[in-house]
């Protein structure tokens, strides 16, 4: 009923999300795959079958009742969500993500002292710190009034291309790069690794950067603790949303006072509505849309994540050239990957989802693949009515 006419659609939702989550991570552990299973690997793909079949029909919904509408999309995978808006539907889509942010609480920490920046000695992100003290989002906060990043990729998985200083423009990155590889051995040290050999460093962190790349997930070489890869806190999200939702119906109930929500640390949905019906053509550093040459090594209409500019015309991407050729080839796999899933979690085809999974990098054998399909469909069927009733074709019985 709210659908009717719409101008903008917020797209947030899950069923069972930490539920779910956490079955996605035992049965890849079960076969001996460690990985953090929410935008990418075994547990990714199924992820992002259960929100398709739930999303499907609400974009089918949009299409009818409000066809000009925006929709801008938080549920993840972000990356595979948009891209089966992109490729099965009418429906225009953004897709917005904090996860960039987490880029200005690396550089902060590691250029502290050169911009003045007060961050405990023993800081390591962690979801949450011993002290009850949000560092993590004042960090990232206090870095921002100082620091300027452009970042490129896809979702989760993108990339710092410059640093500069806000205050003259002038160009941190060499001694960032300095500061880091020599030195903070501890402080996201899988990031620190890629830096070290491709020369550019990763934006989003250990914990999301490894859904992507074949490293730790090796459960006989404990490589995931070699690493210390941080899950992400399941029991705590799920309470932590019982309480935001009795806070909602306390403000919508007008028992508690809204001011504060001018001040609070924003998604930016509400930025780039604005953007659009003020035309005031404001920046926004990282949007989730088609690639139209925003950057030209990756494939053209893939959904990638890029700076853009936000006016009554949309959404525009900001070129930033190439990405190197080893990240840009890390990126073409995935998005190859998500390519496939999409397909087959829209379609609802088991021979694509096999086929999926034996493209991905964690994935070493294709009885591994075949079995991981058997055991995870098993597991989701009410989840998954897209594929109820189809043709087995992947023989993952065999």
């Amino acid at each position: 009923e709210f659908l009717k006419g719409a101008d903008f659609v917020v797209l947030s939702v899950a069923i069972d999300r930490e539920k779910c989550w956490k079955i996605d991570q035992n049965i890849a552990k079960n076969h001996g795959i460690m990985h953090y299973a929410e935008n990418a690997g075994p547990g990714g793909m199924m992820h992002t079958f259960r929100n398709l079949a739930l999303i499907m029909p609400i974009l089918r919904d949009v299409e009818t009742m409000c066809p000009n509408a925006l929709v801008l999309n938080f549920t993840n995978p972000v990356a595979r969500i948009c891209t089966a808006a992109a490729r099965y539907t009418k429906v225009k889509m953004v897709g917005i993500c904090h996860q960039f942010e987490f880029g200005y609480s690396l550089v902060g920490k590691v250029l502290s002292k050169e911009l003045g920046i007060d961050v405990p000695e023993n800081y390591l992100f962690r979801w949450q710190s011993d002290d009850g003290e949000d560092h993590y989002g004042k960090l990232v906060a206090s870095t921002r009034e100082k620091v300027d990043i452009l970042a490129a990729g896809i979702n989760h998985f993108t990339w710092m291309l410059s640093i500069r200083r806000k205050e003259d423009g002038s160009d941190l990155y060499p001694l960032f790069a300095e500061m880091y590889l020599n030195g903070f051995e501890n402080f996201e040290p899988l990031t620190r690794e890629m830096f070290d050999i491709f020369k550019i460093c990763p934006a989003t962190g250990d914990c999301h950067m490894v859904e992507y790349l074949p490293y730790t997930h090796n459960m006989v070489k404990n490589t995931w603790d070699k690493y210390d890869i941080q899950m992400y806190p399941l029991n705590e999200a799920a309470n932590g949303r019982n309480e935001m939702w009795n806070e909602i119906y306390e403000l919508a109930m007008g028992n508690k006072p809204v001011d504060y929500l001018r001040d609070v640390h924003t998604e930016r949905a509400e930025q780039i509505m604005a953007g659009i019906l003020k035309n005031d053509h404001s920046y926004q550093y990282a949007v989730n849309i088609p690639n139209k040459g925003y950057i030209n090594n990756l494939p053209y209409g893939a959904i990638v994540e890029v700076p853009a500019v936000v006016s009554a015309d949309g959404i525009l991407g900001i070129g930033i050239g190439k990405l190197p050729s080893p990240v840009a080839e890390l990126c073409r796999r995935q998005i190859a990957i998500t390519e496939l899933v999409v397909e087959a979690g829209v379609k609802g085809d088991r021979s694509i989802a096999l086929q999926a999974l034996a493209l991905e990098p964690m994935v070493d054998d294709p009885q591994l693949a075949r079995a991981l399909l058997k055991d995870y469909m098993e597991a989701f069927e009410e989840y998954l009515p897209q594929f109820t009733g189809k043709d087995d074709k992947s023989n993952i019985n065999s």
